[in-house]
């Protein structure tokens, strides 16, 4: 699909799953420099439609993590929508990468919202995601590979 296509994608976002989250306030010192790793994944189940955006934040000093989540928002795709983004004669899903710097900022948001709700009321509730522009990870179209037709 190209970058400007005039199309409409309908989707929703069906599930959100906290794959991980740790926090370990022993491990932070005051007065200590804080370092935040993130990453950021995505993955398809072409059966039912679904695209899975994986977000993943650690925080950490002198290397060690002392807060680290990461989160899912599974997203179902309409089937007409997905036709725009699938190729099965090549094997691919090609997700813009304007479509898909939308979908990690849903995802990174979820994400700062679990982290502040668990760590509500303590300490570790002054770390949050920073509200960065997502889609600047995202430097081109995500190619996802999916079951070529025979």
């Amino acid at each position: 699909m190209p970058e400007n296509a005039d199309r409409r994608v309908n989707y929703a976002l069906v599930k959100i799953i906290t794959e991980n989250i740790e926090i370990e306030p022993a491990g932070f010192t005051e007065d200590k420099p804080v370092k935040l790793n993130v990453g950021l994944n995505f993955g398809l189940d072409p059966k039912q439609h679904l695209l899975k955006v994986l977000f993943k934040n650690e925080f950490l000093q002198e290397e060690s993590p002392f807060i680290t989540i990461e989160t899912s928002c599974i997203f179902a795709i309409d089937p007409d929508s997905w036709n725009l983004f699938a190729n099965m004669e090549s094997g691919e899903f090609v997700l813009p990468r304007v479509f898909a710097g939308h979908l990690a900022s849903l995802t990174a948001s979820t994400t700062r919202g679990i982290l502040h709700e668990r760590t509500d009321s303590t300490p570790m509730n002054r770390f949050f995601i920073p509200a960065n522009n997502i889609e600047e990870m995202i430097k081109e179209n995500v190619i996802l590979p999916i079951e070529p037709l025979n």
